[in-house]
């Protein structure tokens, strides 16, 4: 059984190091540990996954030995733990507004006694059986990481309660669709998302969990990780390509205008 991470820095009180993609760019999980991230944030809730694409993507991050935190489209109980055993090392669920959806996540993800998961031991999880450890399922649910997204109004009000959770070990602020319902910025520093983030991190201070949201800037993720969050995502697959083809058409705006059509030296000749 593959050990988390993101668990191990998390409950070292470490912050753990996430970044982003949606996309299955086969080089991505090797390239993220290099720079010493510790787990990638997979979005199959925005993005299409063909299961077959979707394994051999999470064998990707396990030869690389970094987590994969799968953020699901459903909330199905037999479809999310058929992820864990293809190898994820956590899932991601959006849109989390209550502790009972916090608890039937739980019981879909854990084995027995904290869950209702349901038993194979055949998959890449538990090294296809033979590598199985005798104590799989307890491993399993050490090191299986449950990431619950706060994302509305509703889900704010009930972040206390679902902290107290047993087998939650996340708590995830979806600034997008939180300032889409609070009607403000999804800025880290917005009086309205800044009263957001507090709240949520009193709630896991008082239960011994952690939080997190996504950042942009060095000065945004030492603003969360100063109030407690240690789930902290910063880069992702569309912002590194965003900005490096921004960088390079300016390139070619300096030197060929956006028609194409090369600029004159000072000689007259063009190069």
């Amino acid at each position: 059984m593959r050990r988390s991470k993101v668990l191990a820095k998390i409950r070292a009180g470490k912050v753990a190091r996430i970044c982003c993609t949606g996309s299955p760019i086969a080089f991505f999980p090797a390239l993220a540990a290099h720079f010493h991230y510790d787990g990638i944030w997979l979005d199959a809730e925005h993005r299409v996954w063909d299961p077959r694409e979707a394994e051999t993507m999470l064998g990707r991050h396990h030869a690389a030995d970094i987590d994969c935190i799968w953020r699901a489209v459903t909330k199905e109980k037999n479809s999310l733990y058929r992820l864990l055993e293809d190898g994820a090392a956590g899932l991601m669920i959006p849109h989390v507004a209550t502790a009972d959806e916090a608890r039937a996540l739980v019981n879909a993800m854990k084995f027995p006694p904290l869950g209702d998961r349901g038993f194979c031991g055949g998959g890449r999880d538990a090294d296809y059986w033979i590598g199985k450890p005798a104590d799989y399922t307890d491993a399993a649910n050490r090191e299986t990481c449950l990431v619950v997204q706060i994302e509305t109004p509703q889900a704010l009000e009930s972040a206390e309660s679902i902290a107290a959770v047993p087998g939650v070990d996340v708590l995830f602020l979806g600034p997008g669709d939180m300032s889409l319902r609070l009607g403000c910025t999804p800025g880290v520093n917005d009086p309205v998302m800044l009263d957001v983030q507090k709240k949520i991190a009193a709630a896991c201070r008082k239960h011994g969990k952690t939080w997190g949201r996504p950042v942009g800037s060095a000065a945004d993720a030492k603003t969360i990780i100063d109030l407690g969050a240690q789930f902290v995502v910063h880069g992702s697959e569309f912002g590194a390509l965003h900005a490096h083809l921004s960088a390079c058409a300016a390139d070619f705006d300096q030197i060929v205008g956006v028609t194409g059509t090369p600029k004159k030296a000072l000689d007259g000749k063009s190069y």
